[in-house]
C-alpha cells in the first residue's frame, strides 16, 4: 500500500509539536496545594542574569513572620540579589569552614547535639544544607553591608550637641514639683477618741498657716517626720512620684498655695507648694541616645542610596 508522502510530513509536524509542549511542562516546576490543586510555577522577576520565581516567593513568605504583601517581599528578594551580586563583584565570601564553625558555636550556645539540631531545624521545615545556605547568605550581605555602608560611618560630637540645642523640647523630662510638709501621725490600732484629736490638730496647723503663720515654724513645732530638719522640704520631685493626695492636690496649687488636711493611712498632711518645674535632661546624660539615633539614621539614609544605586545600575524586571 503506497504512503502519501503529504500525509506523512504533516504527521510528523504533529507529532513534533506534542513533543515540544509536552518538554515545556517538564520543565516547569509543579508544586501540589493543599486543596490538591497544581500551580505551574513561573519566573516573577529578573535580576540581572537572575531569576525569582512564584515558588521562591512562596518559600520566602513561610519563612517570614512579618505581614508583607507579595510586591514587598519580592522588592526584598531583589535587594537582597543586588547585595548577594555586589558581594560577589567585590570578592567577598565565606568560607565553608566559616560556616561549619558558626553552626558549631550556634549548637554550643544551645547545649544541642547535631541530632537535635537537625531535629530543630527540621521543626522550622529547614534541612541543615538550607540553613547552612540561608546563614551563608545572610553573612555574606552583612558584610558587605559593613564594607559598603557602616564603613567610614561616624557621628561627631558637634553633630550630636546640634540637634540637642535645636530638639531641646525631646528632652523634657517629667514635670516636678518642690513641697514643703507638715505630718501629723495617726497612731497605729487608735482609738476613735485619737483619730478625731489628730485630725483636729492638723485642722488646726492648717488653719494657722493659712492666716499667716510662719510655715517653716510650723514645720519645725507639729511635723512629726525628720523631714522637720530640713524644714520640711521634699526637694524636687516627679508629680507621680509624690503620695498620691499630695500628687492630686498639688495639680489645682500655684507656688505659695497651701492644700491640707490630706490625710492618708498613715496619718494627716498639710502642704505648701514651692515651685513647678519641667527639667532638661542634660547634654551629657542625652549625649549617647542621641549620638546613637544620629548614627542609626545616616546609616538607614547611606543603605537606600546603595541600594537605589545598586538598582540603577542592574536590569529588573518585574512580572509579578
Amino acid at each position: 500500500m503506497a504512503t502519501n508522502p503529504l500525509t506523512g510530513v504533516k504527521m510528523n509536524t504533529y507529532l513534533n509539536v506534542i513533543l515540544f509542549l509536552f518538554i515545556i511542562m517538564l520543565s516547569q516546576s509543579v508544586h501540589g496545594q493543599a486543596d490538591g490543586s497544581v500551580v505551574i510555577d513561573r519566573v516573577i522577576a529578573v535580576v540581572n542574569d537572575e531569576i525569582i520565581t512564584m515558588s521562591d516567593l512562596q518559600r520566602e513568605s513561610s519563612k517570614s513572620n512579618r505581614q508583607l504583601d507579595e510586591r514587598m517581599l519580592l522588592e526584598e528578594m531583589i535587594d537582597r540579589k543586588l547585595q548577594l551580586a555586589e558581594a560577589k563583584q567585590a570578592g567577598i565570601r565565606v568560607s565553608d569552614k566559616e560556616i561549619e564553625q558558626t553552626v558549631a558555636d550556634i549548637m554550643n550556645r544551645n547545649s544541642l547535639d547535631a541530632n537535635r539540631f537537625e531535629a530543630e531545624l527540621a521543626k522550622e521545615g529547614l534541612t541543615l544544607k538550607q540553613y547552612k545556605d540561608e546563614l551563608k547568605e545572610q553573612l555574606t550581605i552583612s558584610r558587605v553591608f559593613n564594607e559598603r555602608v557602616r564603613s567610614g560611618l561616624s557621628v561627631d560630637e558637634k553633630e550630636v550637641r546640634s540637634y540637642y540645642e535645636q530638639h531641646i523640647d525631646q528632652f523634657t523630662l517629667p514635670e516636678e514639683i518642690r513641697v514643703r510638709h507638715i505630718f501629723i501621725k495617726i497612731p497605729q490600732n487608735s482609738t476613735p477618741a485619737e483619730l478625731r484629736a489628730a485630725e483636729q490638730k492638723a485642722k488646726n496647723i492648717y488653719d494657722r498657716a493659712r492666716t499667716g503663720d510662719d510655715f517653716i515654724q510650723l514645720v519645725q513645732e507639729f511635723s512629726e517626720l525628720d523631714t522637720a530638719s530640713r524644714d520640711g522640704d521634699l526637694g524636687f520631685i516627679q508629680r507621680e512620684n509624690a503620695l498620691p493626695v499630695i500628687a492630686e492636690a498639688s495639680r489645682s496649687l500655684k507656688p505659695g498655695d497651701l492644700a491640707g488636711p490630706l490625710k492618708t493611712e498613715a496619718g494627716y498632711h498639710i502642704i505648701r507648694l514651692e515651685d513647678i518645674r519641667n527639667p532638661i535632661q542634660p547634654f551629657e546624660q542625652a549625649k549617647q541616645e542621641v549620638m546613637k539615633m544620629l548614627y542609626q539614621e545616616k546609616m538607614e539614609n547611606k543603605y537606600r542610596e546603595w541600594l537605589q544605586a545598586l538598582r540603577n545600575d542592574s536590569h529588573i524586571e518585574v512580572r509579578l
